[in-house]
This record gives C-alpha cells, structure tokens and sequence, in this order.
C-alpha cells in the first residue's frame, strides 16, 4: 500500500498549470453587508460592512455615506411565543394583532411561517401559513400580509405572503437574499442579494416600483464574470420529478467537457470562490453542474422543502441521488451542453460523499476528486452517537443501525466498492475528522486495484484555511483531470 507520506509528495510535486481567474487577495477583499436597517418612513437604510455603518436614501442615485451607528429606531421588545428549539424572529403586526414567527415542524425540517393571536386566546395550535420554506420576513404595512424571501429551488425570492397562503413575487431571477436579512417598513423593502454576476449588492423596491440595486460594494465582480454563463437549469428525472440546478459555462462552445459538483443546497449565487474552483475550469474550458439532488445527508426538506423532496424520502437513497444527477447529466448532453465522453466530478464534504457513491452506481466519468467526504456512514454514526449526536438518525428518518444495519452499509460507498473503476483522488485534511474514514476508504480501493490516489493536507481540518491553499487544491484538480483525458485517448 502506498503510504499517505509519499501519496502526499506525489500530490505537492505535480506542477501548478492554472491559475484563478483573480488572485485570493481579489477574492479575500470581497465584503457583503452582513446587517440591514431600514427607516420608519422606508427612506433610508442602513447596513454594516465589516466594522463599519453605512446609510445611504433609497431615491434613485443616492450615494452612501459613513455613519457612527446603524441610526434606526431600537426594536420592539419580541413577544415570547412557546415553540421547538428552531423557533425564531417573534414579530407583532403593526395593528398589534397578530403575531408571526418561524419555526420548523421536525428538527430537519423546513423553516415555515407561523401566525397566531396577540393574545393567545386563539390559534392554540398555530398552523404554517404556507408550506414553501421561509428565510426571513417583516410584516406588510396592512397587517393582513408579510414581506418574505422564500427558498424555492435554486431561488431564494421576494415576496408578499397573505394570511390565507398565497405568494406573490416581487423578484424575477434567481439568486440568493438570505445573508443580511430582509428590511422593511412602509413596504419598502431592502435585502442583500449575490448572483452570478453580484456579490453582497444591497437592492431595494419602493412601495410601487421596481426591484433595482441600491447599492454594489464590490462593483468588480461584475467584470470578473465577463466570457461566461451562469443559469438555472431544470430537468426531468425518470420518476417525472422536476428537479434545478446551476449551470456556470464559457459564453461560446458546444459539447464541453462537464465537471459535475453534487453537493446540493445550490443557490444561484455568486460561485467564484476558491475552494469551489468552478471558473478556473470554466476558464479552462468545463462547463460546471451543481444539481440539486435529494440524498438524504443535504438535508433537502430543510433546504428546499416538502414539494421538491416529494416521493424521493420513500425511495433508496443511493437510487434518488443517482437517478437525480445522472437525469440532469443526460439532459445538459441533449442539450449539446455536455460532451458525454468528458464527465468529471469535483466536490468536498457532503459534495465528496456524494461522489464516493455516485462513483458505486456509474462508470460515466472520467475522474474524480472527492474531498473530506464520508465513505462509512455506518462508522461515522457510531462515532457521533458516543457525542450524543443524532444527525445520522435524523436524515435516515430515525432509523438506527440497530433496526437498519443494510440502509446503512447501502449508503456507504466504503462496503460498495467494487464497481467502482474511475480514478479518483481523495483528499483529506490530517486533522479532519473524516481523516479515518478517508484513508480506510483508500485503503480498500487500493486492495482492489482501482486506480485511486490519496493526498492529505498537514495540519488542515474539514476546511482549507487559506485562499491561497484552496488555489493550490483546485489548481491540483484540474491537472487531475487533464492528465484522466490525455491518458483515455
């Protein structure tokens, strides 16, 4: 077996053959309001950017400018209203009649929108105002109607929730608006959003106009995504399930080669950023995939809700996230987006479990690197069933080992390895605590004699701690993958 020292000196001495698009200071030196404020009269916000407050007015074309506090007015006191431990943001209406507040009916669960009486004396069993997962809300100026940003897909959209359910949106593209909060008053709203093209840009809709950005601390960005495309894309899978993803890809090409990232919980964000290296190999030419599948261990009902899990919890989980990638995969190759004799995959932890069992069910890619994943769900709940953790339970719908021994060895690619024939690299921090199960996962495939590699950091946990060592890592991956197509031809 090839020790992790000299699979280590193997990995460092491969030689660096890209570089990021922007170096990681450019990337270090991005900065998104991490706190919003609005004005009574909705004429004025303010946000913190780093240690420093900011207002600017929301008429057209004001200019922000430095102020010593935040300047709005104290919140109320939050009314206590009895829930589960995920229950949070208790808010009076206006009119002083109602109370709305979000909660989760089960620990891993959506985060839904409940309403009840001010007084308690109705509602004593309070019911969601909606299914579709809600991120934060303010009351409506009419107290009959909530300003909220949803979750919905590949979306995270604004918009006016009534007290009989019905959702209207006032944001068309999607993108993600959770980081920041929602800020209303007067029903003007004010949120942080960051797409393809923005990072952390403060946008705002007056009471009758348009959304429009407000505010863009990192006006940059938008040159940086300059030659490429980032979109939704949905997509059937063979159950007749509507699923979404996001596509980054060069503006220009047909039939690229695809790397596929299946961590899941994707918002069409801003996504050039270091570890994810998904626009240095869209520079180099890759179009990139980030499905929204529905393995159990990203939690989907928490991330996207009821509606998009749908029938999946019922159904082997190994099977779901399969048939939910490979669908989208055969779709991006319809297309003409995808060269199908070019598939990679490229993830970290939950990303990198994944692939370890993609890896069981296919042999369509070409190469792989999976990075601080879990091989061995089975010996990973022993581990966190000793801390008193429960989360593997949880996203297996309370089954245990003691009632599930195979569930549990079928969702582990550790006691599936034998299909697996695609060179893959692992990579693991030295201090992560998937270290074990890393090594122990090499160690099986070598004894098969699979064409798999091990690298691992010194020093590193679950995450890389630096831009410039999550540069290298992704610099790595791409050289990987360059040497799997000029070896298959």
């Amino acid at each position: 077996m090839m020790k992790v020292g000299a699979a280590l000196a193997c990995w460092l001495a491969m030689p660096l053959v890209a570089s990021l698009a922007q170096s990681p200071s450019d990337l270090q030196g991005l900065a998104a309001p991490q706190s919003l404020a609005i004005s009574r009269d909705g004429s004025a916000v303010w946000y913190k950017l780093g240690e420093q407050w900011w207002e600017v007015k929301t008429a057209p074309d004001s200019q922000p400018k430095r102020v010593e506090d935040d300047r709005s007015a104290e919140p109320d006191k939050p009314p206590q209203v009895a829930g589960t431990p995920r229950l949070s943001s208790p808010r009076r209406s206006p009119d002083g009649k109602l109370v709305a507040y979000l909660d989760a009916e089960k620990p891993y669960g959506p985060s839904l929108l409940f309403c009840l009486s001010a007084d308690g004396r109705e509602n004593p069993k309070p019911q969601a105002l909606a299914r579709m997962p809600i991120l934060a809300f303010q009351w409506a100026r009419d107290s009959k109607s909530l300003w909220v940003i949803a979750a919905d897909g590949a979306d995270e959209p604004v918009g006016r929730l009534t007290l009989d359910g019905r959702f209207g949106r006032v944001t068309h593209d999607a993108a993600m608006r959770r980081t920041g909060g929602l800020a209303a008053s007067n029903d003007v709203l004010a949120w942080v959003q960051s797409d393809g093209s923005h990072y952390g840009a403060i946008w705002v809709r007056s009471r009758a106009g348009k959304p429009r950005i407000l505010v863009d601390p990192n006006p940059q960005t938008t040159k940086w995504s300059a030659g490429w495309v980032q979109e939704v894309v949905r997509w059937k899978n063979t159950h007749g399930e509507e699923l979404q993803g996001v596509l980054a890809r060069p503006v220009h090409g047909r039939r690229l080669p695809l790397l596929v990232d299946p961590y899941s919980s994707w918002r069409n964000r801003f996504l050039n950023i270091p570890a994810l290296g998904n626009y240095v190999f869209v520079k180099a030419g890759f179009a990139v995939f980030f499905p929204d599948h529905r393995a159990p261990f990203s939690f989907p009902e928490m991330a996207f809700g009821e509606d998009y899990v749908g029938t999946s919890k019922d159904r082997d989980p190994v099977d779901v996230l399969a048939d939910d990638v490979m669908s989208g995969v055969k779709e991006l190759v319809r297309l003409g987006v995808a060269d199908p004799e070019q598939l990679f995959l490229y993830s970290s932890s939950n990303g990198a479990s994944a692939i370890d069992q993609l890896l069981t069910q296919t042999q369509a890619f070409r190469a792989a690197v999976s990075h601080g994943g879990v091989s061995d769900w089975l010996g990973y709940y022993r581990t966190r069933h000793a801390l008193g953790d429960e989360t593997i339970p949880g996203f297996l719908g309370g089954r245990t080992p003691q009632d599930s021994l195979e569930l549990y060895r079928r969702i582990s690619a550790l006691y599936q390895a034998n299909p697996i024939t695609t060179p893959l690299l692992l990579v693991v921090g030295e201090k992560d605590t998937r270290y074990g199960d890393t090594v122990e996962f090499y160690k099986t495939l070598h004894a098969l004699g699979r064409p798999v590699t091990l690298a691992v950091y010194p020093g590193e946990g679950h995450e890389l701690s630096s831009a410039e060592l999550a540069e290298l890592h992704v610099r790595k991956a791409l050289e990987f993958f360059r040497s799997a197509r000029t070896a298959a031809r």
